[in-house]
């Protein structure tokens, strides 16, 4: 499947199904580190003078400082029209460009769905071999986070991360939510557990899927 493909719904849904057997309802997830400490931590340790590349970085790019890298090595790529950035488009993206990182944040939730899906493939064609994509998205099933933001389009969740992955040639290994704020205080918890379980909501308000590109001798 490429990124100008029609989305397969059969092929995509059965891939979500099959994360969900491996990583379980969404209060079975890792309450996890952040998307960006998870990057700064997997690129010290693994990646470090890789290429990256930021799809929808924003103006200020907190991902190229919490990195620590410069221009030669982090590529960017937004439609903001108050920024300077290395691409407006994906499209912009050389055939064969392949960076060790690859990372989306709080921006596929703008995109319709089958927009999502070509950006998604993209973007997985994008990593090099060994490297990893993770894409972070708000919770849809945080009572309030998907709804707060009028240019929300799409409740992306952590099943459907995994199945764009997928489709994309990776391996999507890893998945967690995470909270803004500390969480839920020691005689909340009785409560929020139970209205979470009723409801099936979530009080983790961002959710993130990673994926990695096997290496050559894997």
């Amino acid at each position: 499947m490429t990124a100008a493909d029609p989305v397969p719904y059969d092929r995509f849904f059965s891939l979500c199904a099959k994360a969900s057997r491996r990583h379980g309802k969404i209060l079975s997830l890792p309450v996890g580190l952040q998307p960006f400490e998870y990057l700064r931590r997997a690129y010290n340790e693994r990646y470090r003078g890789g290429r990256v590349l930021d799809f929808g970085c924003g103006v200020q790019k907190p991902l190229q400082s919490v990195l620590g890298v410069g221009s030669d090595c982090y590529h960017c790529c937004d439609t903001d029209s108050s920024g300077s950035f290395t691409f407006r488009s994906l499209d912009d993206v050389p055939d064969g460009a392949a960076y060790e990182i690859v990372a989306s944040n709080q921006a596929f939730e703008h995109l319709g769905f089958e927009e999502g899906i070509r950006a998604g493939l993209r973007l997985a064609g994008c990593v090099a071999r060994g490297g990893i994509l993770q894409i972070g998205v708000v919770n849809p099933q945080h009572p309030t986070r998907q709804m707060s933001n009028p240019t929300h389009k799409t409740p992306w969740n952590y099943l459907n991360l995994c199945a764009v992955m997928e489709l994309g040639g990776l391996e999507p290994f890893y998945c967690a939510r995470c909270n803004k704020t500390p969480g839920p205080r020691w005689y909340e918890r009785p409560l929020i557990g139970m209205m979470c379980r009723i409801f099936r909501m979530d009080w983790c308000d961002t959710v993130y899927a990673v994926g990695r590109r096997p290496a050559e001798d894997d």
